[in-house]
């Protein structure tokens, strides 16, 4: 017997009068996988969402939850945060969630303290809503959308208004959660944090999916035409003049290294190239590729601006 997917889209569009916000996307996520969702501000990541949740209707195509078609009472199934949750200021933390759980029954009461420990919120559940910060409130946003166990969790900007140890204890908590078998897919404009979660990218722009791959065929992807390499010289202005004298893109990491982008056909001249033009080079060090870069370098591709 085939495994069903956990989420899919077939040909999905949504179209507000001639603007397609998003244009017959198809992909499908199997149960248990991390996937991240990119895309700039107005790709279309919000909407999609918005319809495989069943809270607005496509156009065009369809998508399913579970292996049935959305809206259906699969969406019992799932959890979600799209857009800044919202509670009510006046109750308590917990009180919000036993709202929650009495909405959408079937909730036994220790479950309420299980998902505010693995969100870090044990110490602010018995204060009011109206004293948290955005960030406790995504912390609580996240609380609510496990409370039911769902198989699948649909989130959009799920770390907005975290610092740094909130981002990594949210990180945390999400990895944990897949660990239970939950189907997560998450956009997020902080592509430092998705590398770290996924394994695999949807790529969308102006309502197009770009890509659907694993991360590291997407890196490889872009980086098959540009390679980045990390160089230090006994004399950094002699190294800046014979990089600008072979035309290359540069960028000053600090007072040692300078950041090299060139062509891959380049490479094999690359180092004594410098040395003829007198650059005493200390090191040439090709990094690896990066989530944010490879992203960018795929949008230009798709003929966005640099």
């Amino acid at each position: 017997m085939v495994e069903m997917s956990a989420i899919s889209a077939t040909n999905l569009s949504k179209h507000y009068g001639t603007v397609a916000a998003v244009n017959s996307i198809s992909f499908n996520i199997e149960p248990g996988e991390i996937v991240g969702f990119l895309g700039p501000n107005g790709a279309g990541k919000t909407t999609t969402l918005r319809m495989l949740a069943g809270l607005i209707h496509p156009t065009g195509g369809s998508c399913r939850i579970l292996g049935r078609h959305v809206p259906s009472p699969s969406l019992l199934e799932i959890g979600t945060m799209i857009e800044e949750p919202s509670f009510y200021p006046y109750m308590t933390g917990t009180a919000n969630l036993k709202h929650a759980a009495l909405l959408h029954g079937d909730v036994p009461k220790a479950r309420i303290g299980e998902v505010l420990a693995l969100v870090k919120m044990e110490g602010a559940a018995d204060k009011k809503v109206r004293a948290y910060s955005q960030g406790m409130r995504q912390r609580l946003g996240l609380a609510r959308a496990l409370l039911w166990r769902p198989k699948v969790l649909l989130l959009d900007e799920p770390t907005n208004g975290l610092d740094p140890v909130g981002i990594a204890e949210f990180r945390e908590s999400l990895l944990e959660t897949a660990r239970q078998g939950v189907t997560i897919l998450i956009s997020s404009h902080i592509l430092a944090e998705i590398e770290k979660l996924v394994e695999r990218v949807l790529a969308i722009e102006r309502g197009r999916l770009l890509f659907d791959g694993p991360l590291e065929q997407l890196l490889l992807h872009t980086d098959e035409q540009r390679v980045t390499y990390r160089v230090e010289a006994t004399d950094q202005g002699v190294l800046l003049a014979a990089l600008a004298d072979m035309k290359l893109g540069t960028e000053i990491v600090d007072e040692r290294f300078v950041r090299v982008i060139l062509p891959a056909s380049a490479t094999p001249g690359f180092v004594s190239g410098l040395v003829q033009r007198g650059v005493e080079v200390l090191e040439a060090r090709r990094e690896t590729g990066n989530l944010e870069g490879a992203y960018l370098r795929l949008l230009r591709e798709d003929g966005r601006p640099a």
